[in-house]
């Protein structure tokens, strides 16, 4: 089943107790080292939090500490998202929250994490070239 979505329009900000919605905007995340700032403090990502790929992985599968269930991961301006870095980055990236939003379905902790994407350009390549499923909004 798809972890992704691809908004038809602009999402509208909302957080109630049982579900937090951090904003992924890609004018802000142009490198890793910004996306690690920004996830870190979107999630309230624990101090031993490291800025690498194998600490993200680690903590975007567990979650544990934050109390929503749901956690809804809303990209914005997606086409400017880590394009200081190679195409690998970003592909890792996408494959460690599509395999995290996985996972927390099987784990017995109720966290659910969903990840949408307002419409953009590149989106449907970059997640159709790395064999991540996606669904549109109807």
């Amino acid at each position: 089943m798809a972890n992704f979505k691809i908004l038809k329009e602009k999402s509208s900000k909302q957080s109630v107790f049982t579900t937090s919605v951090i904003y992924i905007d890609g004018n802000q995340n142009k490198s890793i080292t910004d996306f690690y700032k920004n996830i870190s403090e979107g999630l309230l990502f624990p101090d031993y939090f490291e800025d690498n790929l194998d600490s993200f992985d680690e903590l975007m599968n567990d979650l544990t500490w934050l109390e929503s269930e749901k956690i809804y991961l809303i990209f914005v301006n997606y086409d400017d998202f880590l394009t200081d870095e190679n195409d690998e980055i970003r592909e890792i990236v996408l494959t460690i929250l599509d395999d995290a939003s996985e996972d927390l379905k099987k784990q017995k902790t109720h966290k659910r994490l969903k990840i949408h994407i307002e419409p953009a350009e590149m989106i449907e390549e970059d997640l159709e070239s790395i064999g991540i499923e996606y669904v549109f909004e109807e």
